[in-house]
């Protein structure tokens, strides 16, 4: 089952990755704005992955909340790793 989620998470970061070299066609200095958003939000969620969870009750409420916050986690985090490397890899080589 790990490794499924793995092979998810690399498969949406290619994606963003391949998105934000093909988007690459903006001035150096706004791609370099967007690898620090990208890097801020990616800071985020490996905070929320860090934080949340540990003083939370167990109720029906904060089961629903816990999986809507690991699955933005999971999502945007691939997404920012994604758009970091792909916009580097444009930002280098072309």
């Amino acid at each position: 089952m790990a490794v499924r989620f793995i092979l998810i998470w690399v498969a949406l970061a290619a994606a963003f990755g391949w998105g934000a070299w093909y988007q690459a066609r903006a001035p150096r200095r706004a791609l370099w704005v967007r690898i620090a958003v990208a890097a801020v939000l990616l800071a985020g969620c490996a905070a929320g992955f860090l934080m949340y969870g540990d003083h939370l009750e167990k109720n029906l409420g904060s089961v629903i909340l816990y999986f809507a916050v690991w699955g933005a986690a999971f999502g945007l985090s691939a997404a920012c790793g994604g758009i970091i490397v792909g916009t580097l890899i444009a930002l280098f080589i072309g």
